[in-house]
């Protein structure tokens, strides 16, 4: 039986070019990769593997991305989203995972002019050349479109099973997923955060300070950020949920409420003095009220002080 690996985001065109495949008796396995900026597997993702038959791999890509992020060979789209170079890069992982897997091809669900920047004629031509899988790439939802790949010319995939997609519609694909069974189909993978405004500032930060790693990117995840000094960020829990993930995983200073009715806040970074009267008032403001003793606590020491809120003025000034 022949193998093929798909780049698996989670999204309806990814899950029905891998249907499309498997439909030829071609064995997938999917390999959905973790840059830090998308989702894990979900429930969904295992019910859909259970569903049509097919294996899904994660792969840790967080340290190589952040590399790519830093500085794109090709720029970036419309916020801090490196679409081509980490397309560029997924296919390149999958390459090296060819042998490994005993697979011959790879499968993407790209829809030609789906997406202005890295779904052109153009640059899908140069997304395959510079992941040196010249013919190898084969796009299922558009590929009566496109030249054929190397499986198409060997009698590995008819080409009349394939499907001549093109577009921003979402039509083809809805009545395909209705075709397959799925239900409940999944919405399009734009879930990458770098497509998110509000989330790539606090990232230009990170960037701007030096601070880019898997970690901290992590970190952007919860909580309200607050850029107090050039060393140091006040992150502030906005619920309990995310006042725990801050306490569990964090290590540093942390200054909450004495009555805990308001945000645990962590200082990241190197902190002074002036930033834990800084973070103190900022977590006072948050707990919407105008004056109130906090604990601030640094490993095993604890000390508590009496804090005024902040302004509203200098929480805009401050907050990312």
């Amino acid at each position: 039986m022949h193998r093929a690996l798909a780049l698996y985001s989670g999204g309806l065109d990814s899950l029905l070019s891998i249907i499309i495949v498997k439909q030829q008796g071609i064995d997938v396995i999917a390999l959905k990769f973790l840059t830090g900026f998308t989702s894990p597997l979900k429930e969904s993702d295992l019910k859909y593997s259970c569903q049509f038959g097919f294996e899904i791999k994660e792969i840790d890509i967080k340290e190589k991305f952040i590399e790519v992020l830093k500085n794109p060979e090709y720029g970036y789209g419309k916020n801090l989203n490196p679409c081509i170079d980490c397309k560029i890069l997924m296919l390149r992982e999958a390459k090296e995972r060819l042998s490994e897997y005993n697979a011959s091809f790879v499968i993407t669900g790209e829809v030609l002019s789906q997406r202005p920047m890295s779904q052109k004629r153009e640059f899908l031509t140069l997304i395959e050349n510079k992941a040196t899988l010249k013919g190898l790439i084969l796009r299922p939802l558009s590929a009566k479109l496109l030249n054929p790949t190397k499986p198409e010319q060997e009698g590995v995939i008819n080409r009349e099973m394939l499907y001549d997609i093109c577009g921003r519609t979402r039509k083809p694909q809805l009545d395909l997923a209705k075709k397959f069974g799925i239900e409940k189909p999944p919405q399009p993978a734009g879930g990458c955060l770098l497509t998110d405004p509000g989330f790539c500032k606090k990232v230009k930060d990170l960037m701007e300070h030096n601070e880019l790693t898997v970690k901290n990117i992590e970190l952007l995840k919860t909580g309200r950020h607050f850029r107090i000094s050039e060393k140091c960020k006040a992150i502030a829990g906005r619920d309990e949920k995310e006042n725990q993930v801050l306490l569990s995983n964090y290590h540093g200073t942390f200054i909450y409420p004495c009555d805990f009715k308001g945000p645990v806040v962590f200082l990241a970074g190197e902190c002074s003095d002036k930033d834990i009267d800084m973070a103190a008032s900022i977590c006072v403001y948050y707990s919407k009220r105008k004056t109130l003793e906090v604990i601030i606590k640094t490993g095993s020491q604890e000390k508590r002080k009496t804090y005024d809120a902040i302004t509203h003025d200098r929480i805009v000034k401050y907050r990312l």
